[in-house]
């Protein structure tokens, strides 16, 4: 039996894991990096839906009764010009919707459902001059603050502040068949002015840092199979300049398969959890789908 103490160091941590849930739209898919048709207009939907029971606080396991279900869709849509010989550019949009459910030690966070943060970000994309053209990529995110927010509630699919975010992408070519995807990036974040339920509480947070590794193997022209590992640092969250302790330490694994039933439409589904997690709900189980379109 947890004490109150332990409890309230739970939800902290919760809290701190589940803060913006449009930022988890930011975790790239195998094989996002590769270069798109120049004045490609690419139209993209997701669904992933995440599962767990068991909480950490401070790298322990406080308890297997702290049930975090998330259903995300995510609607993207961006275009592709050639703004040089081999360099490309990728303005887009990202907007997340869903809904949380809670249980257990966690049901005092309630579940809501809502808009997302809606996130803006232009790909600039490089083809080097390598044997198989491997390509370099860097990526400015910013996430405005947009959704759904209510200082009463714990937990909330918008995030009340400014985000920006420098994502960096190398992918390795090594023949046609086999090819490396290395993605890292670091997010920034403005407070939240209005975090407790009186609407004047301020939450801060430090810098995030993410890493995600994928090989990938084209089994021929219309099918790949890839997997990889990513994990999140930093991220400790103060309120009121007093550290809540609770910075990100997640390590997890992803295995996905993608199919072209026609040259201009992907059909991918990836599966996946957290190995390793520091704060917050380890999620037992992640699940995506996804469906994307190229209008030429």
């Amino acid at each position: 039996m947890m004490n109150i103490r332990s409890v309230k160091s739970l939800i902290a941590a919760a809290i701190g894991a589940c803060m913006s849930f449009s930022a988890e739209a930011l975790e790239v898919n195998p094989g996002d990096y590769e270069q798109f048709p120049s004045n490609a207009t690419i139209g993209v939907l997701y669904y992933q839906y995440g599962r767990g029971n068991e909480a950490y606080v401070r790298g322990s396991k406080a308890t297997s009764d702290a049930k975090l279900d998330t259903n995300v869709g995510i609607i993207r849509l961006l275009h592709v010009y050639e703004i040089a010989p081999g360099v490309t550019v990728d303005p887009q949009f990202l907007l997340p919707v869903g809904a949380i459910s809670t249980g257990g030690v966690l049901a005092p966070l309630g579940s809501p459902g809502g808009v997302g943060d809606i996130i803006l970000a232009t790909a600039f994309k490089f083809k080097l001059d390598t044997k198989f053209n491997d390509v370099f990529a860097i990526t400015p995110y910013l996430i405005a603050p947009t959704g759904d927010y209510d200082a009463t509630r714990s937990l909330n699919f918008g995030a009340n502040r400014w985000q920006g975010i420098i994502q960096a992408a190398y992918v390795k070519h090594f023949d046609p068949a086999w090819s490396l995807d290395l993605i890292g990036d670091v997010a920034f974040y403005s407070d939240n002015t209005r975090y407790n339920s009186a609407g004047i509480g301020r939450l801060s947070q430090d810098p995030q840092f993410e890493l995600q590794a994928y090989l990938r193997y084209k089994v021929n022209p219309a099918l790949e199979i890839g997997g990889g590992f990513g994990g999140k640092i930093g991220g400790n969250q103060s309120f009121q300049q007093v550290s809540l302790r609770n910075p990100q330490g997640t390590t997890y694994g992803r295995l996905a398969v993608a199919y072209f039933p026609e040259p201009t439409f992907q059909v991918q589904a990836m599966i996946g959890q957290d190995l390793t997690v520091e704060n917050g709900t380890k999620q037992a189980t992640f699940v995506q789908l996804r469906l994307a379109k190229i209008f030429p």
